[in-house]
């Protein structure tokens, strides 16, 4: 009876400190406490910790060619932000970690041997694509509540890729560039035309360089897409809608620089000389936040 009239002119609602004081407390057949949550969350996370730690070993020529990329000055060093983005959520998620099926550890273990393998007959950069696939495939298995598709492509990013896809893409890219300004301009009554990377106007040459290729601008809008899918967990199809919206939203915005740009580079305005960098996170930020505004809503 004293038990019942206790619990009616009691607390009808916990403290704040009941969480941290009982919530975690519980109590063994013997009577003795123990803190049973936290182990059960290390429980789990040991396994995961030692079999992740033996496939990054495993893995550790490909680490030390990207170290090597990272610091050598070819390429630029963006991919440790994604890197450390992707240790971050792991930790955010931990006690959600579980340890993977036999047949993720097979083809993790698998992938890690073809990672090997091709690094003897293809680029380092691909073999290193290949070992972070491995670590792509066990990560996604140690934590199957989470989004799989947009933890793969923050580790794809974290490959030293910059430098190559301005090889690769950067002149397509620059093409791109000078047509769609020199269209953006003859709309506003501007007599322009374009010829390869460049846009003529009345006798003057302004060529579209490699920083206005947009390869940048590029990696940013797909990393911060990529990071508010996983926070946002989406599919794979909305993952890959997101990608597809930030490429184009990163595109417009590149464009919308180099018209800008091209006013002071063809000598029609005056203006200071930080007002290129100031133009280019004008334009970023006018990539990035429609980008926030489309891949942060939560799948339906």
């Amino acid at each position: 009876m004293r038990g019942e009239l206790n619990a009616r002119i009691g607390r009808t609602m916990p403290s704040p400190m009941y969480g941290l004081l009982v919530a975690q407390h519980d109590r063994s057949s013997d009577g003795v406490g123990e803190f049973a949550v936290p182990w059960r969350e290390w429980r789990t996370a040991r396994p995961v910790a030692v079999l992740l730690g033996g496939l990054v070993l495993a893995l550790w020529p490909h680490w030390i060619y990207m170290a090597r990329r990272m610091v050598d000055g070819s390429d630029e060093p963006w991919g440790i932000l994604a890197l450390a983005t992707v240790l971050v959520l792991v930790a955010r998620d931990r006690a959600e970690l579980s340890v993977p099926t036999r047949s993720a550890l097979v083809a993790s273990a698998a992938l890690a041997v073809v990672a090997a393998t091709a690094s003897l007959v293809l680029p380092d950069l691909a073999a290193a694509a290949v070992a972070m696939l491995a670590l792509s495939f066990f990560l996604v298995h140690a934590l199957p509540r989470r989004p799989a598709t947009p933890l793969v492509a923050l580790l794809l990013l974290a490959l030293p890729v910059i430098a190559s896809l301005q090889f690769y893409l950067g002149f397509p890219l620059r093409v791109f560039a000078a047509h769609a300004t020199s269209l953006v301009l003859a709309l506003a009554g501007i007599d322009t035309s374009a010829a390869g990377t460049a846009i003529l106007h009345q006798g003057i040459t302004v060529l579209v360089d490699a920083p206005c290729a947009g390869i940048g601008m590029l990696w940013v809008g797909s990393y911060t897409a990529a990071l508010l899918s996983y926070l946002a967990r989406s599919d794979g199809a909305r993952t890959a809608t997101n990608a597809v919206a930030a490429a184009l939203l990163v595109l417009a915005a590149n464009v919308a620089r180099n018209a800008a740009l091209f006013f002071p580079e063809a000598g029609l305005v005056q203006w200071p000389a930080w007002s290129h960098e100031a133009i280019g996170l004008a334009a970023l930020a006018l990539a990035v936040v429609p980008i926030v505004l489309i891949t942060s809503r939560p799948s339906r």
